[in-house]
Order: C-alpha cells, then sequence, then structure tokens
C-alpha cells in the first residue's frame, strides 16, 4: 500500500508543473464547461497512453524507455524519430524547470541566476543518488507540501462572481493554441518505465496509480484556474483584457495575484507553489530520464548529463526554454501515443478500441500544433 501511495504521488507531482502556471493564460478565452470537457479528454488521453506505454513495459518482462523498446522492436525511422524526439522534449523540459525554479529563488534570496541554476543542478544529483525508499518519501512529502501550498492559495484569494468568459464566440485558434498545451500539463508517460520498475510490473497497481494521479492534477488545475480568472475579471478589467490577448507574462499574472489576495503573505505562498510545482515535475522528469540514459552510459556518468547539460543549456543560451516548450505537446504526442502504437503489432500486444481512440488524439495533438505554428 505505501508503494501505491509513493507512485500515485509521483504521478501527481510530475503532472503538475508548468500547467499549473500556464494554463490560466491559455484557456482565458475558451470558458470554464470548454475548458473542464478538455481536461477530462486530456485525463483520459494521458491515462490511456500510460497504460498502452505499460503494457509495452510488461510484455518486455523488463523496464525500458521507448527509446529502447523503439531500437528493438521498430525500424531505423521510428527509432532515430523517437530517439531525437525523447531528448529533446526532456532535456527541454529539465531546462525549464532549472529556469523556472532559479527565478523563484533569486526572488526569494539574494543568490544570483547562475549559482541558483548550478544549485539546481547540484541538488538534482545528490537527490538522485538517494536510495530508493528515502527518494520516494521526499518526493511524497513535496507534493504533499505542494498541494497544502495549493490549497491554501485557492481558500485565500478573494471570492469573485461566479461566471468568467462563459459567453465567448468560439476561435479555432485558441482551441489549437489550448490543446497541445493541455496535454503536456498531463505529460508522465516518460516516467512509465520508472512506475513499472517501482511497482514491479503490477498492471493493476500502475493503473490505480495512473487513475488516481492524475485525477488528483485535474481537480487542481481546474480549481486554480478559475480562481485566477476569476480575481483577474472582477480586480482589473484592462489586466484582464489583456490576459484574454496573451500579453501577459507569468511574473506579471503571479504579482497580480499576490497583490490581489486576501492574505497579505500571498506572495510567499505563490513562491512556493512556483518552486514545488516545478521541483516535483523535475523529480519526476529525471527519474524517466535516467532509465534509459543507463542503458549505455555508466550510472554516475548518466546522473552527471542528466543533471549538469539543462544548467549548460541554461548558461550558454538566452530563453532556449521558449524554442521547446512551443513544440512540446507534439512531441510529447509521438512519444507517448504515436510510437507506442507503432509498437503494439511488433511486441505481441493486441490493439483495443481504446488504443485506437488514443491514437487517433495522438493525431490531434499533432495537428493542431502544426497548424498552430504553420498558419
Amino acid at each position: 500500500m505505501q508503494k501505491l501511495i509513493h507512485a500515485i504521488f509521483l504521478v501527481t507531482g510530475t503532472s503538475i508543473g508548468a500547467g499549473l502556471i500556464a494554463l490560466p493564460m491559455t484557456v482565458v478565452n475558451l470558458g470554464m464547461v470548454s475548458f473542464g470537457i478538455m481536461i477530462a479528454i486530456m485525463v483520459w488521453l494521458a491515462y490511456q497512453s500510460s497504460c498502452m506505454t505499460t503494457q509495452l513495459n510488461i510484455a518486455h518482462k523488463t523496464p525500458a524507455s521507448i527509446v529502447e523498446l523503439s531500437r528493438q522492436y521498430g525500424g531505423k525511422m521510428l527509432f532515430a524519430v523517437t530517439l531525437s524526439s525523447f531528448y529533446l522534449l526532456f532535456f527541454g523540459l529539465l531546462t525549464v524547470y532549472f529556469s523556472c525554479m532559479a527565478d523563484t529563488m533569486t526572488t526569494c534570496s539574494r543568490l544570483g541566476k547562475t549559482p541558483s541554476i548550478i544549485l539546481c543542478g547540484c541538488g538534482l544529483f545528490l537527490f538522485l543518488n538517494l536510495k530508493t525508499r528515502l527518494f520516494s518519501d521526499l518526493n511524497s512529502v513535496f507534493v504533499v507540501i505542494l498541494l497544502a501550498v495549493i490549497a491554501v492559495a485557492v481558500v485565500s484569494i478573494r471570492h469573485m462572481p461566479e461566471t468568467v468568459a462563459e459567453d465567448v464566440p468560439f476561435r479555432t485558434d485558441e482551441w489549437l493554441k489550448a490543446v497541445p498545451i493541455l496535454f503536456t500539463s498531463f505529460g508522465i508517460q516518460g516516467s512509465c518505465a520508472y512506475f513499472c520498475f517501482y511497482l514491479r510490473n503490477d498492471l493493476k497497481r500502475l493503473k490505480l496509480s495512473f487513475c488516481i494521479g492524475l485525477l488528483i492534477p485535474a481537480v487542481i488545475y481546474l480549481l486554480w484556474t478559475l480562481c485566477c480568472l476569476k480575481t483577474a475579471a472582477a480586480c482589473d478589467g484592462a489586466f484582464y483584457q489583456r490576459l484574454q490577448a496573451h500579453k501577459v507574462p507569468v511574473g506579471e499574472l503571479i504579482r497580480f495575484l499576490c497583490e490581489s489576495s486576501s492574505l497579505p503573505t500571498m506572495g510567499v505562498f505563490l513562491k512556493l507553489l512556483t518552486l514545488f510545482a516545478v521541483l516535483t515535475s523535475t523529480i519526476g522528469v529525471a527519474a524517466g530520464l535516467l532509465q534509459p540514459l543507463q542503458a549505455f552510459l555508466p550510472k554516475t556518468v548518466a546522473q552527471c548529463v542528466l543533471c549538469f547539460v539543462p544548467v549548460l543549456i541554461n548558461l550558454t543560451v538566452a530563453e532556449a526554454f521558449l524554442k521547446v516548450l512551443s513544440f512540446g505537446g507534439m512531441m510529447l504526442a509521438i512519444l507517448a501515443i504515436l510510437v507506442p502504437y507503432k509498437l503494439l503489432k511488433p511486441m505481441g500486444v493486441q490493439k483495443t478500441l481504446p488504443h485506437r481512440l488514443c491514437f487517433v488524439g495522438g493525431l490531434v495533438v499533432v495537428i493542431c500544433e502544426l497548424w498552430s505554428v504553420l498558419c
């Protein structure tokens, strides 16, 4: 039971991350009913795609990343697409998380951004060298802290009028932008190999951990987004219009929420919210990325690469994370849905209706991202 609880917390912590910060700015023009429907669809898609990757791991007998499975059972072209997409996506995510944590740390302390980024790399390296039991315990503690901070934030932001952007006209471009970001907000599939290793390929417990672990962030995303939009709409009409025009950066939104809060200590809670949301996602992504790196690198070397490549990118390339995040949803759809679907038959896993519907959902995410970028 304890392992199942830790697995649920790891799923929840991995899922809650950049989406908590990005969604209020992304779905502001959709209306909460439409947003709720999209959240339900994305939870289903994330659950089914996670189960599909898990079934491949169980058929393989031993936990393996989608990269390793593609190398063994897919053709050269499929392996090349999988390998490039996998490392570009997950090293990009770690780069984003390091940058966000460093920005939060510089806000809360006198550290500069460069020392903060280096500290992130060193901290992750030490964390990955913990024993599995201590690693799981600490991650669960971080997720509990995150959930507590979110609860305080939601309760303390003042109550606003009930309706927020419900009567908005249908805009294709807004939906196209929202779909990949929403899908990325539930991105746990890269860590499926670690979940299989941790729960010893127990499909029943794996499915339960995915189900509960994804429902928690779904509820949190709904409550948090509604809370943020209600506050913005009621407190400052001009600010809300800028939010609808997607001209409000993350830092300005957080500052606005701090000033609109009924609690003077809300600024501290929001900084903790940002820090722990990103920290728990970093742990989940790192756990999922370490396994494939260890397939061809010694463990210590793999840990060094994992922890310090994002540091190097942050220190040498300005704003690199923006270029990666714009394609994040599409790359995740390729890795989490399209590639696993292609591997089902070669690995002897029978295709079912949920598999086929999941494949269609993955194609929709890819098409939305391509359409949004090209048009």
